[in-house]
């Protein structure tokens, strides 16, 4: 009788067709649903697709936009000065210098030429180094790390920038003076474990070796080259007696010297107990023994208590607590 009652009940009042309806427009849903997932999907590819095809065109347009920037460098006529953005500084600095590195130019959407060179090195001094900080920058070459650490340390600071090269010196000279740096003091010399002198050989460039002045050195009975050259005699200093006669306080070196890492370490071991400096060093074959300078330099700084890591070819050495 109570079943018989319900079922009247329910048809009454249309219950059975309301759930009928109700699944009815459920599975519409359900099946409106899967069809947006589809389109959605079908949307994000197509949107994925667009954006691969529009890096594209920004790499094909910024790739040419390059290689006319490039072009017009190399054009220039010597001795021109090229107003440009170097390792996050705007400069004044001879064209000379930017056409050994047309593979360091990035173009902004600044007017403005933008060259990054080794800024792996400026980045990790910059996060130790503090406005009044004294630096040596021993391989200075023309300035692109000595400049920005520069900037950072202020005047109250200041940046012993050791270039023996005849040719580079001159040009790091003439950056300094144009740009009206007076923070930077270029040191004609050469370091190593021992002061006396020694024969320079700086490279001269040529269309297959642009970076040959990068690669001059203090010459070696192990050297051995096919490049043109000139050579003659320098100055050699050691770490040591250049802070100890310059009555200098160092707390950070950046070293890039071509294989002579470990023997300016090695003369310029009292200073780097005594100071505790942080150290960035370029790593090259040893230039006695023809292996990584790596062998070498990481044992004898971690002799002292330093901590090292690479990041990319180069050492950074962080010291012990002070």
């Amino acid at each position: 009788m109570m079943n018989s009652l319900k079922f009247k009940l329910r048809r009454s009042l249309g219950l059975n067709e309301i759930q009928e309806r109700v699944a009815h427009l459920t599975r519409q849903n359900q099946e409106l649903r899967d069809h947006n997932q589809v389109l959605d999907a079908r949307l994000r590819d197509t949107l994925d697709y667009n954006h691969r095809i529009l890096n594209q065109i920004e790499q094909l347009v910024g790739k040419k936009k390059i290689q006319l920037l490039q072009e017009i460098i190399e054009q220039s006529k010597p001795g021109s000065i090229i107003n440009c953005r170097m390792n996050y500084c705007d400069l004044l600095v001879p064209v000379e210098l930017l056409q050994l590195c047309p593979h360091c130019l990035h173009p902004t959407e600044e007017k403005k030429l933008n060259y990054l060179l080794e800024t792996h090195c400026v980045d990790w001094l910059s996060s130790y180094i503090e406005p009044g900080d004294t630096i040596l920058d021993i391989g200075a070459s023309f300035g692109t790390i000595s400049i920005p650490l520069a900037k950072i340390v202020g005047a109250e600071g200041h940046i012993y920038s050791f270039e023996p090269a005849r040719k580079t010196h001159n040009f790091l000279q003439q950056i300094i003076e144009i740009n009206s740096i007076n923070n930077i003091s270029v040191v004609k010399a050469a370091i190593s474990e021992e002061p006396g002198t020694c024969e320079f050989v700086e490279y001269l460039n040529s269309d297959s070796f642009s970076w040959a002045s990068e690669t001059s050195t203090l010459n070696t009975p192990t050297r051995k080259s096919d490049f043109d050259c000139l050579t003659y005699e320098v100055q050699v200093t050691t770490i040591d007696d250049f802070v100890a006669t310059h009555k200098i306080t160092p707390n950070a070196m950046k070293i890039d010297i071509e294989g002579f890492e470990l023997y300016a370490l090695q003369g310029g071991k009292q200073t780097l107990e005594k100071y505790l400096p942080y150290l960035c060093i370029d790593i090259h074959p040893d230039v006695k023994t023809g292996k990584t300078a790596l062998l070498g330099v990481e044992p004898f700084l971690q002799s002292l208590g330093y901590t090292v890591t690479m990041e990319q070819h180069t050492l950074c050495a962080t010291p012990p607590e002070k």
